[in-house]
């Protein structure tokens, strides 16, 4: 299928690891696509990442950019922009996730700064990415714009009502964007992937938790970064030519209150 990408440039923030890496390298699989991918810490496997697509005959870049700095994301857009032109797809795929000791701890234990970073950092840094990204997608009258979301915006976890409110913060985002940019032929989707198993994901569940969480997938296997990958490249696509302010979840139809279930009784 001819996504209709060639000559276009695809954004892909936090692009370096998990679900943003299978994005572009799906992306790479298309003929004549510009790809820039941007990181926070993963230098490193960034530039392996721009190598390795390269190497499939598209061209590539990787740019470090933080959402919590305004100057960041700016000076990151501006580099995209002097090398390949133009930005036709973006992909809001980056989190930061705030200080990792907080995690699990019930809501009224919840440090209220561990709210203000979460919600704040992500929210206000995809914001700004999106202005400057919107603006050049108006001129040439084409854009996409797929906002990577969470089945924790739905199905909560203990824990998780910083990372959750965030997410769920993105389906605001979008339906403004829907309203305020369709006109000019920008399509604006959510994608909400379930428990997906990146290779953080694999390092961090007990062999116990990933051999029982099958169990929570009627397709009797978790979600792959690959399968979340192929929607997000769809969506952003010029192919989707009408698919437009859609929260799409791309979770096998698992269970998420049996997976917090199943964590809860495998982490004691």
């Amino acid at each position: 299928m001819d996504l209709g990408l060639k000559n276009k440039t695809v954004l892909i923030t936090g692009g370096s690891s998990g679900i943003g890496k299978e994005t572009a390298l799906t992306y790479a699989k298309e003929n004549g696509v510009k790809i820039a991918v941007t990181y926070f810490r993963g230098k490193q496997a960034a530039l392996e990442l721009i190598e390795r697509i390269e190497k499939s005959g598209n061209k590539a870049m990787a740019v470090p950019m933080s959402l919590a700095d305004f100057s960041s994301i700016e000076k990151a857009f501006s580099e995209i922009i002097d090398r390949f032109g133009s930005i036709d797809v973006l992909i809001n795929n980056a989190v930061y996730w705030g200080d990792g000791s907080a995690m699990g701890k019930s809501f009224e234990e919840m440090p209220i700064q561990q709210w203000r970073d979460i919600i704040s950092i992500n929210l206000f840094g995809t914001v700004r990415l999106t202005q400057l990204v919107l603006a050049s997608m108006r001129k040439q009258q084409f854009g996409r714009i797929v906002n990577v979301s969470s089945d924790i915006a739905l199905d909560s976890m203990v824990g998780s009502g910083p990372y959750g409110s965030l997410k769920a913060a993105l389906f605001g985002l979008t339906s403004n964007l829907v309203v305020e940019a369709s006109m000019d032929n920008i399509l604006t989707n959510v994608v909400l992937p379930s428990l997906t198993m990146t290779p953080k994901a694999e390092h961090r569940f007990p062999d116990e938790f990933k051999t029982l969480a099958k169990a929570a997938f009627p397709t009797g296997r978790v979600t792959m970064p690959q399968d979340v990958a192929s929607l997000i490249t769809y969506l952003g696509s010029a192919a989707n030519s009408h698919v437009n302010g859609e929260i799409i979840k791309a979770t096998g139809k698992g269970s998420q209150p049996l997976l917090n279930y199943i964590f809860k009784n495998t982490n004691k």
